[in-house]
């Protein structure tokens, strides 16, 4: 770096306080990046004699390099490889940087139009169209973004922060401020309880992808609001309806708008249909899937000949905390929803719906203090297992990657081939893509125990992936309340110890399951 009249030290300080290095690098990069320089010119210097340094002194020319191994094929593969991810972590933050700027610089500008006295509409109109003009873009479009800006800066500064820092990037940054609406919209909720979400989930966000993030969000947010979820699925249930948008060439969307486990029923079933296609049939999985839906909808039951739809029956896998069935309408309980996939929320009267006609039940037990799924009572071994890690893992185990679990693969942590036993302790879900990746590159993964998971890249660094609890929480914070003031009840107060439940369905969550979850065949439920 002296080389390029750059002082290292002060450019690993720069970097440390928040400069961008070229190459994506970061500051402890830096730093052993210097060191193993500085070994290498001593190693340089060691290995010439007396007359060659004094020779080397006179001249000025540079210390000789060591003699190195020619680089074979796999090392400049890798070489070439950490040189392009570097410099995409460099350019991402670069742009981070850059949208968080301007960002924060709609936002100041349109709260000065609303803070100078004058007809704020119309204020922050003319303000827009003063840049749009030097854009070349639309005045409205322009003013649309700045209203977004200056609510995501004023609603969401953690979040901005983050994400102007290059920590999350835009994605995130659109999940937090689309999953969190609720939340901000919400009076009854205090501003503390605002504040903590967004905490949470920018904590999410800095360590996993926008797919993952917002599954994991939408618990977040559950627990905070003061419209019990099954009020919200009830208002949302009779906005269901069908649109078609047009798309040009001749084709349109096809848009239903119904409850989330009738959807997830419908592709199933459509799924299904495709996996069971001819071989010789030369259509894609998603084109086949389109003309079933067709042909099911207007002809109104597809022959058993043309796709094979009809004797098809969807499978639906959720997971219902066994409180959900065991308290009545109206009685509180624990804040903690059904789920279908681990990545929907469920409200009870859907829940209690499938329990109702589900033809097999199977118990699942949580740990108390993670939620995380921990084992199974049954007697179907792999059966069981698959059902088993679908409700840990939730979807494709892979850090990147956020599909869902029903039809991913089962994958040998340590291949069976080499002696990896077929247990739950070496098996783990991998979407189809990701199971091949595995297995055909450098990616390396090893479970660490409780589900969690730790994964090397080809390049050497190591990612861990922790399961997302799919059961209630239990927390004893009695020694938080002040002494001789105990907290008023509240029901959401039940699990954190501060009033006691009730006995036998304490007793029945603690000493038998915390969760259940089940297959049923799905057919939609009449109307009353």
């Amino acid at each position: 770096m002296e080389g390029f009249g750059i002082d290292a030290e002060e450019y690993i300080a720069a970097v440390r306080a928040g400069a961008i290095d070229p190459h994506g690098a970061t500051a402890l990069e830096l730093e052993a990046s210097l060191e193993a320089f500085d070994r290498e010119w001593r190693e340089r210097l060691l290995a010439l004699s007396d007359a060659e340094v004094d020779e080397l002194a006179r001249s000025g020319s540079p210390l000789p390099l060591m003699p190195t191994a020619v680089e074979g094929t796999s090392e400049q593969q890798l070489r070439l490889d950490a040189q392009f991810a570097g410099r995409m972590r460099a350019l991402e933050q670069q742009s981070a940087r850059i949208e968080g700027e301007r960002r924060a610089l709609m936002a100041e500008h349109l709260q000065r139009a609303l803070d100078d006295g004058r007809d704020s509409g119309v204020a922050i109109r003319e303000l827009a169209s003063l840049a749009a003009v030097e854009l070349r873009v639309s005045h409205r479009g322009l003013e649309r973004r700045m209203t977004e800006a200056w609510q995501l800066v004023r609603e969401l500064p953690a979040a901005h922060e983050s994400a102007a820092a290059g920590r999350i990037t835009v994605g995130h940054l659109r999940v937090i401020e689309a999953e969190t609406r609720a939340v901000r919209l919400d009076p009854a909720i205090e501003p503390h309880e605002r504040e903590a979400v967004e905490a949470e989930l920018v904590r999410i966000a800095e360590a996993t992808t926008p797919g993952r993030l917002r599954a994991r969000a939408k618990r977040a947010v559950q627990r905070v609001l003061t419209t019990p979820l099954q009020q919200r699925h009830d208002v949302a249930r009779e906005r269901r309806a069908v649109e078609l948008h047009d798309r040009g060439d001749g084709m349109c969307d096809l848009v239903a708008h119904v409850p989330a486990a009738l959807g997830a029923g419908i592709l199933d079933r459509l799924t299904q249909a495709a996996r069971g296609k001819p071989k010789d049939d030369p259509r894609t999985a998603d084109q086949f899937r389109a003309d079933a839906l067709c042909e099911v909808l207007l002809v109104g039951v597809v022959p058993d000949d043309a796709h094979g739809v009809s004797p098809l029956r969807a499978h639906v896998a959720i997971t219902i905390p066994a409180t959900e069935l065991l308290r009545d309408e109206g009685t509180p309980g624990l804040p903690f929803p059904a789920a279908l996939d681990g990545r929907i929320l469920v409200d009870r009267a859907t829940a209690r719906w499938l329990a109702g006609g589900a033809s097999a039940w199977e118990r699942l037990f949580t740990d108390p203090v993670t939620g995380v799924a921990s084992t199974v009572d049954t007697y179907r071994p792999s059966a069981a297992q698959r059902r088993w890690l679908l409700a840990r893992d939730g979807g494709c185990r892979f850090p990147l990657c956020a599909a869902a679990g029903m039809r991913a693969d089962l994958d040998h942590t340590l291949d069976w081939a080499r002696g990896g036993a077929t247990s739950l302790d070496n098996l783990a879900t991998l979407c189809r893509g990701d199971h091949v990746l595995k297995h055909a590159s450098g990616w390396r993964m090893r479970q660490l125990g409780h589900g969690v998971i730790e994964w090397t890249t080809p390049l050497g660094a190591t990612l861990v992936d922790e399961p997302v609890p799919v059961g209630p929480t239990f927390a004893d914070l009695r020694a938080a309340a002040p002494p001789g003031e105990p907290a008023p009840p509240s029901p959401d107060d039940w699990w954190s110890a501060r009033v006691e439940p009730d006995p036998q369905l304490l007793r029945y969550v603690c000493g038998q399951s915390t969760g259940m979850a089940w297959e049923r065949g799905l057919a939609p439920p009449r109307e009353s």
